[in-house]
């Protein structure tokens, strides 16, 4: 079937630059719409018909993931109040953790976390070494998942996720899912990724067909979404771009979508910046969190659309809404892009707002992590745990295995980023451990963003690092094979060239 094509028009311009029109190409296939809804109703089908086996209708409970959103573009953790309105009304009904980190700076890692209880170290699926002849691993399979227990408990379980890249089945992410609807998703879609008004879409019609008021499903559901529209490339939409004179398309990533990203201009300045030879310009700095921004405010308007809809889609006060971000994005900080590269607080500080019994409105500043969260919601619905792992109390782990393999062709980058780093913070003091290399000390209260390494060890901090490292036994998931589609998901989004 031929695409449809629709040319969106924006205008950008630089610093000292006119004004210009940029045609930008979004391809379609309308019979992966079709497709889509399809796939949906023929999975939905058997399970909706399957009895609860004597489990009483429990609360059902949807788990909305923002990939790559940081946590300082919310009013709660700081931002701009006019920046995300919809996500802002949202935390004003929900329990806000302002101290929430991400367990890893990338998917995989991060949603490993969400998925199982553990730190990656622990459930295996992170990144691999320059010299391995893959790309990253899956999650272990003896790593029980949230999934897998929510369906032995009667729950209907279900996953529509836009990352095609690191939420493909492949990496084990999928297990336990009844239904998991990732990678035919963006068939034909020039942005390598479904926006968010199809997650959204698919979510109320998924929502719709469980909760039918005349023949509900006589199971709770759990529903998991994971929208993608953060992640680059980034697509500033008119109407979601606040200044458009601040955006160069020379400077933004994806030459698929910007004729003038073909120059190469961003792949220059992004091996420049990396490579730890410059900072980055005003300019690039500008069109970058311009860009990011507006894709802010396009998912905030999407989520902001499935959150005002679920009342009306059976989503009660009885039920639980928990919303967070996997991790967050670098914007030229630290000389730094992207997110699967270190461990500062750009990628790791991000958002956690759970709504539900039990879940007061409010703020709570007590440390969290993203391997919490299963546990939160199992204990909210009065299961049993799935990890052994203690809560959070005190100390935060987050951590890091290498960079993105396109990346470690380039010497330079080599050098700099094929590493193992852990980050430790403990009452606002951080340390960045890497395994053979220097370590970095910062006091997060006075320097938060991170920019004065503290020269003096802070000896309870590192007692409790090393203390944390011995405790904990490495995993290693296997190495799956790619096959060309696979591949093309990962060079879709930056992650292979």
């Amino acid at each position: 079937m031929t695409p449809l094509l629709f040319t969106l028009s924006f205008t950008f311009g630089c610093d000292q630059g006119p004004r210009r029109e940029v045609p930008l190409p979004v391809r379609l296939e309308t019979r992966a719409l079709h497709r889509d809804t399809f796939t949906l109703d023929r999975g939905l089908k058997p399970m909706i018909a399957t009895p609860a086996a004597g489990l009483t209708r429990g609360p059902d409970v949807v788990v909305i993931v923002l990939d790559t959103f940081r946590a300082d573009r919310l009013a709660a953790y700081g931002g701009d109040p006019d920046l995300a309105p919809n996500l802002n009304k949202f935390a004003e009904t929900a329990t806000v953790f302002t101290a929430m980190r991400a367990t890893g700076s990338w998917t995989l890692p991060s949603h490993g976390s969400l998925f199982t209880g553990e730190f990656p170290m622990e459930h295996g699926g992170h990144g691999s070494p320059a010299d391995a002849a893959t790309k990253a691993y899956a999650l272990s399979t003896d790593v029980p998942t949230l999934a897998e227990r929510l369906t032995e408990a009667g729950w209907g379980t279900v996953g529509i996720a836009a990352n095609r890249a690191f939420l493909d089945s492949i990496w084990g992410l999928a297990r336990g899912f009844e239904l998991w609807m990732c990678e035919g998703l963006s068939a034909g879609h020039e942005l390598g990724y479904a926006q968010g008004d199809r997650i959204t879409g698919l979510a109320q019609a998924a929502l719709t067909r469980w909760n039918k008021p005349e023949a509900p499903a006589p199971r709770p559901l759990f529903l998991f979404l994971n929208y993608m529209d953060t992640h680059t490339p980034w697509v500033p939409r008119e109407g979601y771009t606040a200044h458009p004179e601040r955006i160069d398309a020379q400077f933004l990533p994806g030459a698929r979508l910007w004729p003038q990203a073909k120059k190469g201009r961003w792949n220059r300045s992004r091996i420049a910046i990396l490579s730890n030879k410059r900072d980055a310009t005003k300019a690039e700095r500008e069109t970058w969190e311009e860009a990011y921004n507006a894709e802010v405010r396009f998912v905030d308007a999407q989520v902001g659309a499935l959150l005002d809809s679920l009342p009306s889609l059976g989503v009660g006060p009885e039920d639980y809404v928990i919303l967070l971000s996997d991790h967050g994005e670098f914007l030229g900080e630290h000389r730094l892009l992207e997110h699967s590269k270190d461990l500062y607080d750009e990628v790791l500080r991000v958002p956690l707002m759970v709504r539900g019994p039990g879940f007061s409105p409010g703020l709570n500043p007590s440390p969290i992590q993203t391997h919490d969260v299963p546990e939160l919601i199992l204990a909210a619905l009065g299961l049993p745990p799935l990890s052994d792992e203690p809560p959070t109390t005190d100390l935060q782990v987050s951590e890091l295995y290498y960079a993105r393999h396109r990346d470690l062709g380039v010497p330079a980058l080599k050098e700099r980023f094929d590493r193992v780093r852990r980050s430790f913070v403990l009452n606002d003091q951080k340390l960045i451990l890497t395994e053979g290399g220097p370590s970095e000390r910062y006091d997060l209260r006075a320097d938060p963003q991170e920019l004065r390494p503290l020269a003096e060890p802070n000896p309870a901090l590192e007692d409790r690092a090393r203390a944390w490292s011995e405790g904990h036994v490495p995993n290693q998931g296997a190495a799956p094979t790619l096959d060309a589609a696979q591949e093309e998901r990962l060079k879709a989004l930056g992650y292979m060239n």
